[in-house]
């Protein structure tokens, strides 16, 4: 187990060392268009796969935009798959009825809202990760508050980012700890998980009221401290990206332009 959680700290280093991809376009502007593109995508009934299979353009235009490989995107959001086919692994045997057939093999509309749902997890975690890469953990919780989100909540976002390590640490070093004293055996029984957990949960109080006792001693007042660089201005470009994805993601979702386009097929 310490294995994969060295690799975990890797990537978390990694991501915190990494530069956000340099863009002209306000964060403020791009963090509101993921808002709406989330809000448009999410609101697609999931019984239309074809519609929805057409926000995918959105992450692939954004990657090809700044840069950044889809690839590893794409790649880094398939952790969310478990999750949502334990979600939507229960439609397959709710819905029955017969949308289509191809040769002998009939495909229901539980199948097709299945893959549906696990397509709605995968678009929607693959634009977070463009955002994220683009403007950077930091600089989004610093914008989201500058568009008005709470302080107590953009505060809860940046400590959660920032002590994800430690808990990570702490956790390496109770399996550490457990593997030197195991004289070889890599099975853990359930009473050692149960041991781990609770050393993790007490290690994490303390250390979360000694962290809080510090950030108070130095005048912590519950909004976090602005950053050292300068805020970029909006400017006309800013506001020109943010309508043209937002009236071109609305109008998809308005005129339905897939199923359209299968009726025209369908009439000639």
């Amino acid at each position: 187990m310490s294995e994969p959680l060295q690799r975990l700290l890797v990537r978390l280093s990694t991501l915190e060392q990494s530069q956000p991809t340099r863009s002209p376009i306000d964060p403020r502007a791009r963090i509101v268009v993921c808002v709406v593109y989330l809000i448009v995508m999410l609101s697609v009934p999931i019984a239309k796969l074809s519609e929805l299979m057409l926000y995918a353009l959105y992450p692939i235009i954004c990657t090809a935009e700044v840069g950044v490989r889809y690839g590893a995107i794409a790649r880094r959001s398939l952790v969310v798959v478990p999750f949502a086919a334990v979600v939507g692994v229960f439609n397959i045997f709710y819905e029955r009825e017969v949308a289509f057939t191809i040769g002998s093999v009939a495909v229901t509309r539980g199948w097709l809202e299945f893959v549906a749902i696990i397509v709605r997890a995968l678009l929607s975690v693959q634009a977070l990760l463009v955002l994220v890469r683009v403007v950077g953990y930091n600089r989004l919780c610093h914008n989201l508050q500058r568009l008005g989100v709470p302080a107590l909540f953009v505060t809860q976002l940046t400590l959660l980012y920032r002590y994800m390590f430690v808990l990570a640490e702490q956790l390496l070093s109770l399996v550490r700890a457990r593997t030197a004293r195991s004289f070889g055996r890599r099975a853990m029984p359930i009473g050692e998980w149960g041991a781990i957990v609770g050393q993790l949960t007490v290690r994490s109080i303390e250390r979360a009221d000694r962290i809080s006792q510090a950030m108070v001693a130095r005048g912590f007042e519950g909004r976090m401290p602005p950053p050292t660089y300068a805020d970029r201005r909006w400017q006309w470009r800013d506001t020109a990206y943010l309508a043209g994805w937002s009236v071109a993601i609305i109008v998809c979702r308005l005129t339905l332009p897939v199923e359209r386009l299968a009726q025209l097929f369908k009439s000639l």
